[in-house]
């Protein structure tokens, strides 16, 4: 049983990300222009690097992202977000909803 597990893994991992890279290119490109960085799909951390993006909290799913970076976007706190799905404590797949924000 615990061979059959660990085949699982990388199969599930390749599935979920194609299901993610799939899902967000496809959000991006029906989303109207202000929505567009805060669905945009993950490039890494050069892209945080040179675009001046800060990260502000973790969340539990994809809804809550979101309903707080259109929180903080009303209230003046940060002009533009967008919501990550990373791995919150690196080696453990655990795996949250990084918001990241620039003014």
């Amino acid at each position: 049983m615990e061979s059959r597990n660990l085949r699982l893994v990388p199969v599930m991992a390749l599935a979920t990300a194609g299901l993610m890279f799939a899902g967000t290119a496809g959000a991006a490109a029906a989303a109207p222009p202000e929505r567009s960085p805060s669905t945009a799909s993950s490039t890494g951390s050069e892209e945080e690097a040179s675009s001046n993006w800060q990260p502000d909290g973790w969340y539990s799913s994809e809804e809550c992202c979101h309903q707080a970076g259109d929180l903080g976007k009303h209230y003046g706190d940060w002009h533009e977000y967008q919501c990550k799905r990373e791995e919150k404590h690196h080696g453990h797949h655990d795996y949250w909803w990084h918001l990241y924000y620039r003014s």
